[in-house]
């Protein structure tokens, strides 16, 4: 992990601390704070984006680290340099956007700290100095996600490889240099986020069907019930919500089971041939509420006991 009071900056991502802008120049551990949108086309959402700033003195290093559950864990990352506030920034500067599939000209959000880690963490066991720069050491916090088994949470130092460059030939701005590793790691980013909101929406809405999952397999749950919908055709968060959530209170095989969900309201509606396929998981989510299908789901929890109560004589 090493000593995070090393750290001579931080990153501070404005969206997961709010009001950023009142609360950082209210600190007297504070010395430069350079937001890096406000150079670029994105100005207006200079308090929102990644903010820099040079830290003065260990106290607000200490202070997250005596309070480790609060928000700062998951709203700033630590860096270590030599260089100045404005060098640090301008290097920074070069990955605000990304070029992804298509060539489509998006935002990274190196700022999130999930996102820091995954970024950084695609390039291996260390990080090529191109990305890094001035930057020796940059730690990111890691924590257990909320759909699994609870760990205490970590800082994670990555640090620059010298003998890692893109290549002395490789002119392409640093802002393009994503390779198959780093757009997967964004991806992955986008699973771990949605994952984050199924699993509170479980938690809390059922939290009994949710609790009988094995905290420890939750995770590969989660991710073969979304490959399973993808590979169905649901192609929205709404859809793959409403697949994993049917198959938390119906069973994975409630689609194709020939006593399963699907096949009891089929041969219970008549216009469901009509319907496009998607519009029938809809359709389908609604009909599981009532009353007929929740008599259906009790006859097969009696009949899945009595099944048990056999098997043990």
């Amino acid at each position: 992990m090493g000593n995070l009071r090393e750290a001579t900056h931080a990153l501070v991502d404005g969206v997961r601390y709010s009001h950023a802008f009142e609360r950082l120049y209210s600190r007297d551990d504070i010395a430069d704070i350079e937001p890096l949108y406000l150079t670029t086309r994105w100005a207006s959402l200079a308090e929102q984006g990644p903010i820099l700033v040079r830290l003065r003195g260990t106290g607000l290093p200490d202070e997250v680290l005596r309070d480790e559950q609060g928000e700062w864990p998951r709203a700033l990352t630590w860096l270590q340099t030599d260089a100045s506030s404005a060098e640090l920034a301008d290097h920074l500067r070069q990955f605000v956007t990304f070029r992804g599939t298509g060539q489509h000209e998006k935002l990274l959000r190196f700022a999130d700290p999930l996102v820091t880690r995954h970024w950084l963490a695609s390039h291996g066991n260390a990080v090529p100095a191109d990305v890094m720069g001035s930057v020796h050491k940059w730690w990111v916090a890691e924590w257990s996600p909320s759909w699994g088994v609870a760990s205490v949470l970590a800082w994670h130092a990555f640090q620059s490889d010298e003998s890692s460059r893109f290549g002395e030939h490789d002119e392409r701005p640093l802002q393009n240099v994503l390779g198959a590793p780093q757009l997967a790691a964004l991806e992955a980013v986008t699973r771990w986020q949605f994952k984050e909101q199924l699993a509170e929406h479980f938690q809390d809405s059922a939290s009994q069907a949710w609790q009988a999952l094995p905290p420890e397999g939750r995770g590969e749950w989660m991710d073969a019930r979304i490959d399973d919908a993808m590979a169905w055709g649901a192609s929205t968060e709404r859809q793959i919500a409403i697949w994993l959530d049917l198959s938390l209170h119906w069973g994975e095989n409630f689609m194709s089971a020939s006593d399963g969900l699907y096949l009891h309201w089929i041969a219970r509606t008549a216009q469901a041939a009509g319907l496009s396929r998607q519009e029938r998981l809809y359709a389908l989510d609604v009909w599981s509420r009532t009353p007929e299908a929740m008599a259906l789901q009790g006859k097969a929890s009696s009949r899945t006991i009595s099944e048990n109560e056999v098997s043990d004589d």
